[in-house]
Formats: structure tokens, C-alpha cells, sequence
């Protein structure tokens, strides 16, 4: 149990990031309403940041403490000791870039999923693209044509902030349900 909420937390916090740098100025407030979270977290959150040099205090906002993103990339997240908890991932980067796209083809994932410390392929972006489209979550808008243009797809299925991941027993399973929603040979 107590790993879900720590699943959870982290899938709040990095939201609340995604927020906090679409706004690029915001109050504790701002992170509040937008991810449902309560303000105390909030506002715990916001002062971990403020400790990583990821935002600075820039005076009020409206009659409220207003803040400024620093950087552009998300702090990693950290246990309180210090000792960070997750590294990013290329399936992670990829089901992210899915999400937030409406229509998109393997090569938009790839694109919209490189950072400077994770490099997303186009074959894995592809591969990625028809595992998850053998598994129920993305839908074929567009059938490839070999040579001339690659598939498009639209998702579906979008279960959480956690990427659905192929396990070796060849099947898909989703941390955000903890289940297996597809298994090679049908379930």
C-alpha cells in the first residue's frame, strides 16, 4: 500500500511541476486548485523546490507569495535526506508526450520525448507505439503506408501518469490499475 501513495505522490508532484512551469510565475494557491492536492502540500512542495534552487520568490501575486520557475527542467524528485527516489525514463518520456498530444505518429513521440539526459529512438518510439496499440490504449487513426507515411494514433485508454510497461511474461501491465491488461496468447 504504501507504495502506491508514494506512486501517487510522486505522479502529484510531477504534475504539479507541468503546472508550475506552464504558468512560469504562481502562488502556492495556483498548485492547490490546479492539482487538487491541499494547500499544505502544496505548499511543502513548493519550499522543496525553493531548496533546489528550482524556483525563486518573486514578491506577491495579487496579495499572495508568488513564485518563478529557474529552470526548465523538472528537480528530481527527492526523499527528504536528499537521496532521489526515480530516474526518468524512456517509456516514461513516451507516455507523457502521448498524453499530451491528440493525434501523433511515432516520429512526434520520439521528438516530444527527448531530453537531455533520456534519448528516445524512433524504433522504440515505433516499437512503444504498437505495444500499446496490441494492448487497448492507443486507437489507429491513420494505417501506415510502407514507404510513403508512418501510422497515426490517438490514445485511448489513459490510465494514469504511470507508463503502462511490457513485462518479460510478454503482457502489459498498468501500475495505475495494478493489472495486466493484455497478455501475449489473450487473456
Amino acid at each position: 500500500m504504501s507504495g502506491k501513495v508514494s506512486q501517487r505522490n510522486e505522479a502529484r508532484a510531477a504534475l504539479a511541476w507541468n503546472i508550475a512551469t506552464r504558468k512560469v510565475e504562481f502562488t502556492y494557491k495556483d498548485i492547490s486548485a490546479e492539482t487538487g492536492i491541499g494547500i499544505r502540500s502544496a505548499t511543502a512542495l513548493v519550499r522543496s523546490w525553493e531548496a533546489r534552487n528550482a524556483v525563486s520568490r518573486i514578491g506577491k501575486i495579487g496579495n499572495r507569495q508568488g513564485f518563478r520557475v529557474n529552470q526548465d527542467d523538472r528537480p528530481a524528485p527527492a526523499r527528504r535526506d536528499g537521496s532521489a527516489i526515480r530516474h526518468e525514463s524512456v517509456a516514461g518520456n513516451m507516455w507523457r508526450s502521448m498524453r499530451g498530444l491528440r493525434v501523433f505518429t511515432p516520429t512526434d513521440i520520439a521528438a516530444h520525448s527527448n531530453t537531455p539526459t533520456c534519448h528516445v529512438t524512433l524504433a522504440a518510439a515505433q516499437e512503444y507505439c504498437q505495444m500499446l496499440a496490441r494492448a487497448g490504449y492507443l486507437k489507429v487513426e491513420r494505417k501506415a503506408v510502407p514507404g510513403r507515411r508512418e501510422a497515426a494514433y490517438r490514445l485511448t485508454r489513459n490510465t494514469g501518469p504511470l507508463p503502462p510497461r511490457e513485462r518479460r511474461v510478454r503482457a502489459v501491465y498498468d501500475e495505475n490499475l495494478c493489472e495486466f491488461t493484455h497478455m501475449a496468447g489473450g487473456i
